[in-house]
């Protein structure tokens, strides 16, 4: 079975792109004996130049810029040649599908997934969301936002990882519901080196958010003050673009970079040592950090706000991001050693099976490809680590 996988840049398995996401789903498939075609849009050098240009005259910047309607368009040209160049397919996966033209980019009769976290419809009317009303402009908007739902209708299935997401699709794209599935969303299971112990007894919260803002980040320092006269001895970790930060009991890691073998190191004990993390983010679709805290054995306290709160069901508690009464309870319960450790096993049973090598399967069974599609002779996929 080959499989390709498109998101429009010129590496499209990087690790940093969309928080690993496509690399991590490439790792699925390459488990499930599936070999795995990357997907480009290596845009030519001397179109990429003039599009820069155009874009300092116009006074385009960021977002706005990356999706303007001849960025799309190179993108739909560079795609078509990465295609054309890859073989015979059995299917594709399409992500990011607001910056290219995937009807237009597909071969006739390949089958097509997509694959979000929601629709850019349920993020713009959010106000805390990376393409909110307030930082982009409509009528760039409802371009993106026409594109995604063109991609949508020219693929044979919609994956998308919660229900959340799923609503979405069907309600405001009118995809029909037998075309969109939900798959879940992947993740890196967490690791702690050597020596490192979980100590249940003493509270050791958790926040690991690169955009501090939107993870809510100064809420969780308010939050964590209240905990703290009730129980002195309680500390909080934080790793991210945060600020400065030199409250009691909060210590900063700074941004532990994922390409950063040292760095991922250092934070895979960060999550074994904790007993709970937290992340009430103003807005999140299905943050990979819920699963990869799970995965350690956390109990995590989650966001009402977007899809996040249903991947982890008995192993999370949900909390309205701006309801600080309700994020310092959470945070008081999971203070608790017995509690927080039956959360954390419960969050942990959830995250088994929430592998990328399980999104891979599901996606593999809602493109209607059998197991007679995979190569069965493939040695040793059974072992191969996700991502």
């Amino acid at each position: 079975m080959r499989i390709g996988i498109i998101y429009p840049v010129p590496e499209p398995l990087a690790p940093e792109n969309w928080s690993g996401t496509p690399h991590g789903l490439a790792s699925g498939f390459t488990a499930i004996g599936a070999d795995v075609v990357p997907l480009g849009a290596k845009v030519p050098r001397g179109l990429h130049e003039a599009v820069a240009l155009l874009s300092r005259a116009t006074g385009r910047r960021g977002a706005v810029a990356d999706r303007m309607q001849i960025r799309q368009w190179a993108r739909s040209s560079a795609l078509q040649t990465s295609l054309a160049a890859a073989g015979s397919l059995d299917a594709v996966v399409a992500m990011g599908t607001e910056m290219y033209d995937l009807g237009s980019v597909l071969p006739a009769g390949l089958p097509a997934a997509t694959y979000d976290d929601g629709t850019l419809l349920q993020m713009y009317g959010d106000p805390f969301s990376d393409i909110s009303q307030s930082r982009f402009p409509a009528r760039h908007v409802a371009r993106w936002l026409e594109r995604q739902e063109r991609s949508s209708r020219a693929a044979h299935v919609c994956c998308v990882s919660t229900e959340w997401a799923a609503r979405s699709f069907v309600e405001d794209y009118g995809i029909a519901s037998h075309r969109v599935a939900v798959v879940g969303m992947g993740h890196r299971p967490r690791r702690a080196g050597p020596g490192v112990v979980r100590d249940w007894s003493v509270p050791r919260f958790l926040f690991v958010g690169v955009d501090w803002q939107r993870k809510n980040g100064d809420a969780v320092l308010a939050a964590f003050r209240e905990v703290r006269r009730r129980h002195p001895e309680a500390t909080l970790d934080i790793a991210g673009n945060h600020p400065v930060l030199n409250a009691p009991g909060v210590t900063g890691h700074g941004f532990l970079r994922r390409t950063d073998a040292a760095a991922q190191q250092h934070l895979d004990d960060l999550y074994a040592r904790a007993t709970c993390f937290v992340l009430p983010s103003r807005f999140d679709p299905s943050p990979i950090a819920y699963l990869e805290a799970a995965s350690s054995g956390l109990p995590v306290i989650a966001t009402a706000r977007g899809g996040a709160g249903s991947l982890l069901k008995e192993g999370a508690l949900i909390v309205e991001p701006r309801d600080h009464q309700a994020l310092v309870a959470a945070m008081l319960t999971y203070s608790d050693p017995a509690t927080a450790a039956k959360g954390g096993a419960a969050a942990a049973n959830s995250a088994t099976a929430s592998s990328w090598t399980h999104v891979a399967s599901r996606m593999t069974e809602a493109l209607g490809l059998g197991p007679e599609h995979a190569n069965a002779s493939r040695s040793g996929a059974e072992g191969i680590t996700n991502v």
